[in-house]
């Protein structure tokens, strides 16, 4: 089959494996929250911090990439929630995946989801590739890990089976050192549209910021070290775009594979700066606590492409609900940044 670039090429079955992923993702949530308890968001549910920032478009970036909320110079509010990646809580100082999700405020047209009218979300994490690409892969993993068997997804009885190069994925996202969640680069992992491409996305610090990793690791010390940065100063990103060049090897259906940054370099598409501020109150915490972050409330310019991100949209969709009927608070999205 001759794949062409910007298409999806959805894998026979997907629908039984996005149901199966659901009723996972569901029965995981209520078996450990039992009425009475707070249901937390799932994924990421450890919120190193909720800042404020500055979503700044550039004047001068290539035509074809003027679409979407990059169509013309704009400075949009925003909110950016750091996070840790495990289900449960845990100390910082465990390996794991860092989350940068950004949500931009004031946002014109009609969006994907019917409910979202005016912000456009935005997911990264610190590494470039999922261990599991592929949407059979994907539910696959999570299979092994909700069975308590996480290991049987790498290994199985044939040797020439396992998925040692997903293995390496795994240890490389536990082995990362983040001295602080705005001293770290950051990928979206997974494809978008970008009005008739598809591209990924990349935020990288630009600030001044220690590449030492603080003494001693205490339990917070994420959070800790990005409100000792906050109070002093402002942090910077450069937000980025990658073209899809080959749709073989650029695949947009497989997020394990890597896009050469040597054969399609990121281009550079807006700032974020993130103004110095306190963030490190009971207030703001309630307040990310009760924001969605959905890649899917987005433009269609912006739709989130490929196998993962269409079972995101039914997961994060249905735990999120499930998780603002718990907890007795509606589903809301900002008009513009609160007081808190």
């Amino acid at each position: 089959m001759q794949l062409e670039l910007g298409k999806e090429y959805p894998q026979p079955g997907e629908e039984a494996l996005i149901e199966e992923n659901i009723k996972m993702l569901l029965n995981s949530i209520q078996q450990n929250n039992p009425p009475g308890r707070h249901v937390a968001r799932e994924p990421h549910p450890k919120t190193h911090g909720l800042v404020k920032a500055y979503f700044a478009v550039e004047k001068d970036i290539p035509l074809e990439l003027k679409h979407g909320i990059f169509k013309e110079p704009k400075v949009y509010k925003s909110y950016i929630r750091f996070s840790n990646g495990s289900p449960r809580p845990q100390q910082d100082s465990t390996g794991d995946i860092r989350g940068m999700a950004i949500k931009l405020i004031g946002v014109p047209g009609e969006k994907l989801l019917p409910l979202e009218k005016n912000t456009q979300d935005l997911f990264l994490n610190n590494h470039n590739v999922l261990p599991a690409g592929r949407t059979a892969d994907y539910v696959a993993l999570f299979r092994a890990g909700f069975a308590g068997k996480p290991m049987s997804y790498f290994f199985g009885w044939n040797p020439f089976a396992w998925k040692l190069k997903s293995l390496k994925v795994i240890t490389d996202i536990r082995g990362k050192k983040t001295p602080s969640p705005i001293a770290v680069r950051y990928w979206s992992m997974v494809p978008y549209k970008l009005g008739p491409h598809a591209v990924k996305y990349s935020a990288k610090p630009t600030g001044e910021f220690s590449v030492q990793m603080p003494e001693p690791l205490t339990r917070t010390y994420l959070r800790k070290e990005m409100q000792k940065h906050l109070s002093e100063k402002d942090a910077t990103f450069d937000f980025m775009v990658q073209l899809q060049k080959d749709p073989v090897k650029m695949p947009v259906e497989d997020s394990e594979v890597v896009w050469d940054e040597d054969a399609s370099p990121f281009i550079k598409v807006a700032t974020i700066t993130i103004p110095k501020q306190n963030f490190d109150n009971d207030e703001r915490d309630k307040l990310a606590e009760s924001l969605s972050f959905n890649p899917w409330h987005s433009l269609p310019d912006h739709m989130p492409l490929g196998g993962i991100n269409r079972v995101r949209k039914r997961a994060y969709d249905a735990m999120s609900k499930y998780r603002h009927e718990r907890n007795g608070e509606p589903m809301m999205e900002p008009e513009e940044w609160q007081s808190v």
